[in-house]
């Protein structure tokens, strides 16, 4: 299979919808209207040749690609997206980050990914910022995770404190963590 325009990915399972406490698993999820619980990740079966991702490599990409929904009658269809079994074509705009092998994740522009700060970090670390809070974590603050190439040159570097636009923290569980994706317009200055 050789593709000119979309990557094709390859998942486990479209859904993340257990939890395991103990030697016990649980369904955490019963319902594929809820975006949380989607798989983002997946692995690259084939990617145009114009692009920085191979086969193989690990990539985040939009819940929609492998979410399920309602078809004619009611009846769950499988995602627009999907090609046959597990195996899923995503446009090239819709996959956020990739990572080869045991590195790292790399955003792809104009992608970023910011670490919320929770708020008693703020108060722990002695950080004057906005005391309004988004879901316990400092209102449009936090501190860059994975800039992009365009971000970097800008000077821009993982670990630099940063304030954010309004409305721009979409969430995403990275290796167990939690991250909002972003584009480079929505960075709007770094906290020194």
């Amino acid at each position: 299979m050789s593709t000119i325009n979309y990557v094709i990915i390859e998942v486990e399972s479209a859904y993340n919808n257990t939890a395991k406490l103990g030697k016990n698993e649980f369904v955490v999820n019963s319902t594929i209207e809820s975006v949380k619980h989607i798989n983002r990740v997946a692995r690259v079966v084939e990617a145009p040749k114009n692009t920085v991702l191979n086969k193989g490599d690990e990539v985040i990409v939009h819940h929609n690609i492998l979410r399920l929904k309602n078809g004619v009658g009611g009846f769950v269809v499988k995602s627009n997206y999907h090609i046959e079994d597990n195996k899923y074509y995503v446009p090239l705009t819709e996959v956020f980050m990739y990572k080869r092998g045991d590195s790292d994740w790399v955003a792809l522009d104009p992608y970023c990914f910011v670490k919320p700060i929770k708020l008693e970090n703020i108060i722990k670390h002695n950080i004057e910022l906005n005391p309004d809070t988004h879901k316990g974590m400092a209102k449009l603050r936090g501190v860059m995770a994975y800039p992009n190439k365009v971000l970097k040159e800008f000077g821009l570097k993982s670990g630099d404190k940063v304030i954010f636009s309004e409305y721009s923290e979409y969430e995403f569980n990275v290796d167990g963590e939690l991250y909002y994706k972003m584009s480079t317009n929505d960075i709007l200055a770094i906290i020194e």
